[in-house]
């Protein structure tokens, strides 16, 4: 469980009186230049310490697993529900990206597995719960009994759908297929170089644990 910070509520504060006093100010003018600079760099800040944190925590995550499951969510529907703003500050669409990315470099499995029901679902024995409110926070189990946080069942039918589905993807992973910077290079080996000879296309794979 990790709690959330809150990037844009810090600060939500401060942007706010400064894009107050932006109104006021004359088109045109050296102080409305200054004070969008003011609002362009606390934006900045925001953003930066959102990335910092997602990064750090994909790390943190990488050192306590072998392998990742998230839930193949498009976030952006996510994003015009009731929680958009919440949704949109927490960042959770650019943190599974930059988890991706980490899980590559750091040699960790990474797969996405089915969203559906994942929070309806008894992790012991499989069995449908029935759907829940948002303020139920307890998963209790009619069928086998077992009972804990609802987050904490969902983050298990999660992994046993990772599991099952194990090995399907191990290539593309390995090879970091649709990651920034990790595509196939081309690689100039010492005996083409000393024949005066062309670059050939190699794939560099990554093990896999």
């Amino acid at each position: 469980m990790v709690e959330r910070p809150r990037f844009l509520q810090v600060l939500h504060r401060k942007l706010k009186l400064l894009q107050r006093r932006l109104k006021n100010k004359q088109k045109g003018s050296n102080n409305r230049w200054k004070l969008n600079r003011k609002i362009a760099r606390l934006h900045q800040r925001i953003t930066d310490t959102r990335k910092d944190w997602h990064f750090k925590l994909a790390h943190k995550l990488c050192d306590n697993a072998g392998m990742v499951f998230v839930e193949d969510i498009d976030f952006r529907v996510w994003a015009k529900g009731i929680f958009g703003k919440h949704t949109l500050d927490a960042g959770f669409g650019q943190f599974v990206s930059i988890l991706k990315w980490v899980c590559w470099k750091r040699a960790v499995y990474f797969e996405k597995v089915d969203k559906d029901y994942t929070s309806q679902v008894c992790p012991q024995c499989d069995a449908h719960t029935g759907k829940k409110e948002l303020n139920d926070r307890l998963h209790v189990c009619h069928e086998c009994g077992y009972t804990t946080h609802r987050d904490v069942a969902a983050a298990q039918v999660i992994r046993n759908r990772g599991i099952s589905a194990l090995g399907r993807s191990v290539e593309q992973n390995a090879c970091g297929d649709g990651l920034a910077g990790t595509g196939n290079r081309l690689v100039k080996s010492q005996r083409s170089r000393n024949k005066g000879g062309e670059a050939r296309q190699q794939v560099l794979p990554r093990n896999i644990f």
